[in-house]
């Protein structure tokens, strides 16, 4: 009885992507009407999930074209990135908010940014830059795939995985002071994050259970990075009178220190399961090697 064919890459893919632009699809009128909080971030999301797919499918698709669409879609992220960035510092902001004029005044100020960057973000999205990038991901994933490329979809989803769990592993022990090392290593838990995700009806049921634990510190650190977003702003603001701005970094020192501790308290329990596996595993090894010995007795 010979065995089913292997599942391979491309009929995986295309559905996968086409799903997610899906998603765009449904956000994009949601920007539009800017009554949505939630839309840019939505938006995003959704174009960062298919980034992310079409790097992972350059395999399939050859690196050029898959790049291709990926940077018709760059151009509207960056777009929304600073408009984003702004949204989450108001949000920073609101929590060690102090009743000074200088700081109204200032925050009034950025109020008024964040309508610009809102209203150019939106005429791009309005300009059809999204829909071309749409187009293109249409024309990629209709063709179909070169079958020298069109690989075993099982290997390719475990290595996909796999080489972002080392990527995350490779930074994990980088220092809580250490801004530029966090940064890093938050978009390696993303990286990980999406494509245990993405790929895990492809996966094994211990590569696709990182998505979970990838999603939560990946929002720990995400929370680490805007307080120290609002650190650098605030240290950066002219407009602030030096009481205010010693005011606001101390609160703001405060409540990273908070959110550090909470990422440091959560990561305690991962790293004792971790060595308890390792240990496990070196365990079982020492056995098997034992029990490979000839014996005394004989």
């Amino acid at each position: 009885m010979t065995s089913p064919p292997a599942r391979r890459i491309s009929p995986f893919l295309g559905p996968k992507l086409r799903h997610l632009d899906v998603e765009v699809g449904k956000a994009i009128p949601r920007v539009v009407a800017t009554a949505d909080d939630e839309a840019i971030h939505d938006l995003r999301v959704a174009i960062r999930r298919l980034r992310t797919l079409l790097r992972l499918a350059r395999p399939a698709y050859g690196r050029f074209h898959a790049d291709a669409v990926r940077l018709a879609y760059t151009a509207v992220f960056k777009a929304t990135g600073e408009l984003r960035d702004e949204e989450v510092l108001d949000e920073t902001l609101d929590a060690v908010a102090v009743p000074e004029p200088s700081f109204v005044a200032w925050r009034a100020l950025r109020t008024a940014r964040e309508r610009r960057l809102r209203r150019a973000a939106i005429a791009r999205v309005r300009g059809g830059e999204l829909a071309k990038a749409r187009q293109l991901l249409r024309a990629l994933v209709t063709l179909p795939a070169l079958p020298k490329r069109d690989k075993n979809l099982g290997k390719f989803a475990k290595k996909c995985v796999e080489r972002a769990r080392r990527n995350v592993d490779r930074l994990r022990d980088v220092p809580t002071e250490d801004v530029v090392g966090l940064h890093d290593l938050r978009i390696a838990y993303k990286e990980l994050r999406y494509a245990a995700e993405l790929l895990a009806p492809a996966l094994p049921i211990d590569l696709a259970a990182l998505a979970e634990p990838a999603a939560r510190f990946q929002k720990r650190l995400g929370e680490i990075h805007d307080a120290d977003v609002a650190i650098a702003t605030v240290s950066r603001a002219r407009a602030l009178e030096p009481a205010t701005r010693a005011e606001l970094l101390a609160r703001l020192e405060a409540l990273r220190a908070k959110r550090v501790a909470k990422y440091v308290a959560e990561m305690a329990p991962t790293a004792a399961e971790e060595s308890g596996v390792e240990e496990h595993a070196a365990d079982e090894a020492s056995a098997d090697e034992a029990l490979s010995q000839p014996s005394v007795m004989q």
